[in-house]
């Protein structure tokens, strides 16, 4: 394994250990990457606005988006530009694929939120609120019952590996979670080398359910 790929896995895990251990606040990266969402879905987004707030994010909200591309990289082949490298993608990609690509990759849903009463009594008209991070502003969102807990910070972990091996690789990983496959495997090792190697099969099972294919949104 190269020194390259070695620095890649280790900048992986150590995101990993940073959100478990608290450095990294999931309500601030979803404000993050809000505001973000904000300024892709306006009716007249500012290009240079949106590049270089996507050249300011934090590494955090940088992973979320890249990982996010490398989901939709099954369906639409552009993607893979954007989960190697956002940043330098976001400042030559062209105005419009700039703004689809962010929508897609930063939207996961959204609902029909109610207007905020003003001092007058009366209450402003309902509006769009997109969900980003699994969370909505004034949006109630439907709680899952039953199963055991999403290991949200594996899964993540997972996805960023996956973005390692197609670097390293040039392929996309093999599905599986025995850790009989190459990329289980390397996802298994890892898990070991942090103590959580019990946890590889449940995540990888995780991780491979969210990045089944499915129809690409439309705008």
């Amino acid at each position: 394994m190269s020194h390259a790929v070695c620095e890649r896995i280790a900048s992986s895990i150590s995101a990993y250990l940073a959100e478990t251990e608290g450095c990294v606040d999931p309500a601030e990266l979803a404000r993050e990457l809000r505001f973000l969402t904000r300024l892709v879905l306006a009716v007249d987004p500012s290009i240079g606005l949106i590049r270089r707030h996507v050249s300011d994010l934090s590494d955090g909200a940088v992973h979320q988006i890249q990982e996010r591309a490398l989901r939709l990289f099954s369906q639409v082949s552009d993607f893979s530009a954007v989960g190697l490298d956002l940043r330098g993608w976001a400042k030559s990609a062209n105005s419009g694929d700039l703004v689809l690509v962010l929508r897609l990759c930063l939207v996961e849903g959204g609902a029909m939120a109610p207007g905020r009463r003003r001092p007058n009594g009366r209450q402003s008209a309902a509006h769009f609120e997109p969900v980003v991070l699994g969370r909505g502003l004034g949006v109630s969102l439907p709680k899952l019952k039953g199963g055991r807990p999403a290991d949200d910070a594996e899964v993540r972990l997972i996805a960023h590996l996956a973005v390692d091996w197609l670097v390293s690789t040039g392929v996309k990983p093999e599905r599986g979670r025995d850790g009989h496959s190459a990329f289980s495997g390397l996802v298994y090792d890892v898990f070991g080398w942090i103590g959580i190697e019990n946890k590889a099969q449940h995540c990888l099972r995780q991780y491979w359910n969210l990045t089944k294919v499915k129809r690409p949104m439309r705008w």
